[in-house]
């Protein structure tokens, strides 16, 4: 990602929706970026058998599009005189996060801004998340905002340090290059952060046991050595924080030490396990946005 021109912010008129968008104001000043601004009028019961069902009457149509574009109006009239250029546009269809990954395609938007409910348990596992379906098939970055974090606008420039999590996979590399490249840009020092895991018997936990062995200098310094491989040798060593290496669960590590440490910004990538895949396992990245204290933004591999 060499320069941002297109953000396209979704909001669903929610409060803390709409704050993301103050997010992708901010971030578009730094970029010097055009906002695209979207509300996905969805239409609910969906019969696959026989679509025409599931639309409202076109009274009822009509009453939406305009309370949408009413609300749109609203944002816009809250932006300040500098702001950069905001263009606004509602949708109709049956799924919101299809309507936002087509709009961010027409749009050919390079980063997508937006928040996220935070659903946890059987409602995400059935009901899913807007935001992990645009997450898990955006061919974009995209900023993830927690309600609890997206209160607080933090100014690129304001980012003191950004916390790359990685498990060495091809996948996970590839947030390596975002991750420098905007700590050049907002003059940021990076963290990078391993995770040691294992998969120990749940037995172990009635007698307190929560791990089987110990991380070692031998794993510590060889896990070091890989994360250093993935700084650009161009990068200014004074502003690697640290190379850290923890033992445990990546994504509550990963959400700990940001927690602890104050960090601004979590760069990281989705490994886009989709399916039965995804259901069982999880994706990292998907549970650690739902822990971060912080914005995260994620990438896949493959985008540039």
């Amino acid at each position: 990602m060499s320069a941002i021109t297109k953000i396209l912010c979704p909001t669903d008129f929610s409060g803390f929706s709409n704050r993301a968008f103050d997010h992708a104001l901010v971030w578009a000043r730094t970029f010097g970026a055009d906002v695209h601004l979207l509300h996905v009028v969805t239409v609910h019961n969906f019969d696959p058998f026989n679509p025409e069902l599931g639309f409202p009457g076109q009274s009822v149509q009509e009453d939406l599009q305009r309370s949408a574009e009413a609300q749109l109006d609203q944002l816009l009239a809250h932006t300040a005189d500098t702001a950069p250029t905001v263009t606004r546009e509602t949708r109709t269809g049956f799924s919101p996060w299809g309507e936002i990954l087509d709009c961010a395609g027409e749009q050919d938007a390079d980063l997508i801004v937006m928040a996220t409910h935070g659903y946890r348990g059987l409602g995400r596992l059935f009901l899913g998340s807007t935001a992990e379906q645009v997450l898990e098939h955006a061919s974009c970055p995209v900023l993830l905002l927690r309600p609890d974090d997206s209160e607080k606008v933090v100014e690129p420039a304001e980012i003191g340090t950004i916390l790359l999590p990685t498990d060495f996979s091809e996948a996970a590399s590839a947030a390596a290059p975002l991750a420098f490249e905007l700590a050049e840009k907002f003059g940021s020092s990076v963290t990078l952060l391993h995770c040691v895991e294992q998969e120990i018997n749940p037995s172990y936990f009635a007698i307190g046991i929560t791990s089987i062995f110990e991380v070692n200098d031998s794993i510590i310094t060889v896990s070091r050595e890989k994360m250093a491989e993935l700084v650009p040798e161009d990068f200014d060593s004074d502003r690697i924080n640290d190379l850290v290496v923890l033992e445990g669960s990546s994504t509550v590590k990963i959400a700990e030490y940001a927690r602890s440490e104050g960090i601004d910004l979590i760069v990281m990538a989705t490994h886009g396990y989709t399916g039965l895949e995804e259901v069982l396992l999880g994706s990292t990245t998907d549970r650690t946005v739902r822990r971060s204290p912080c914005p995260v933004l994620v990438t896949r591999a493959g985008i540039s």
